[in-house]
């Protein structure tokens, strides 16, 4: 059993709704059913009884509410003990995040730590690079979580370099190019390009790549925000997008390819806050949180190209004869 599955039931209990209190923790409503059953099936007990129209609880599952408000309010005061907030006591948290944040999974590390901290109250909103600076400078926002080089990060910020990986071009699979694996920064400025409105750090950046290799900086389409639509554009041949490489391997597939760009062009994932802002609390344990993510799925990565290198080569063993 985990203190957040006390939490969860207690909630669903309020709500009389698996899906009101999905939406309260930040979570997904078919995480907190996941997370019911198992706890169900642990304690061999039914918590609720569900109907098309109100979930209510069943005697064991009021019993268990009774001892579960009892624990959690052991566990408040453990943490105002150790000068946390209580869980009747919110704290806001602002985050600002970077497009395409749900495309690179990080939608799932933001909810697992709200629906586990629920005396966070957590504000998030996409923004670009410019505005996430001066959010964090007038204290708008306690984190950005954005794509840049560290070099261009103004001094008055502080940052964690969450990942650093290579930059690709998206395109559609009908474009000419997506037959290969790399394109040639020279071939970029043969393409319409879709990137971030005038005047946003997006734009700037590639402007710059591109005019520092004396490349036609061709844009089609101008926006920062609206990820769905220019994955539309791309995907219909309007332009080719840049983007991080693992971002442009989860939207590669039958409509879209993505090719690394040579010589390799780095961009960076980093976790920004304000530098004379002292970090301390809640504020720490989210800090924590995204380092120990983004930690988790380099390892992650790095297990899945051991097993993939292990793969070729005992394939290539097994079918070579070195007699």
């Amino acid at each position: 059993m985990e203190i957040r599955q006390i939490y969860y039931v207690l909630e669903i209990a309020k709500q009389k709704s698996f899906s009101g209190a999905a939406k309260a923790l930040f979570i997904t409503q078919p995480a907190i059913s996941q997370q019911v059953s198992s706890l169900e099936n642990e304690l061999q007990i039914k918590l609720f009884q569900r109907d098309t129209h109100k979930v209510i609880l069943t005697k064991e599952g009021e019993r268990f509410c009774e001892y579960g408000k009892k624990v959690l309010e052991a566990v408040d005061n453990l943490t105002e003990a150790f000068g946390q907030g209580r869980s009747d006591q919110k704290m806001i948290l602002n985050i600002g995040v970077f497009p395409f944040y749900r495309i690179a999974g990080l939608a799932r590390a933001l909810t697992f730590f709200f629906s586990t901290n629920p005396n966070v109250l957590g504000s998030m909103k996409v923004v670009e690079n410019y505005k996430a600076f001066e959010k964090l400078k007038n204290e708008v926002l306690d984190f950005a979580i954005i794509k840049a080089i560290p070099e261009t990060i103004p001094g008055y910020i502080s940052y964690d370099i969450l990942q650093e990986e290579n930059l690709c071009a998206v395109m559609s699979s009908k474009n000419e190019y997506a037959v290969k694996e790399y394109i040639d920064i020279q071939d970029l400025g043969k393409l319409p390009l879709l990137t971030g409105e005038r005047n946003s750090h997006l734009y700037d950046y590639m402007k710059n790549l591109y005019e520092s290799n004396g490349l036609n900086f061709n844009v089609a389409f101008f926006n920062t925000n609206e990820a769905e639509l220019m994955l539309e554009m791309m995907a219909s041949g309007t332009g080719i997008l840049l983007a991080t490489q693992s971002i442009a391997e989860k939207i590669s597939g039958k409509n879209a390819k993505a090719c690394v760009i040579i010589p390799r062009q780095k961009l960076c994932t980093v976790l920004a806050y304000k530098k004379e802002c002292k970090l301390k609390g809640l504020q720490i344990a989210f800090r924590n949180h995204i380092l120990h993510y983004y930690q988790t799925l380099q390892s992650e990565e790095e297990e899945n190209l051991v097993m993939q290198v292990e793969g070729s080569a005992a394939d290539f063993t097994e079918k070579t004869d070195f007699k």
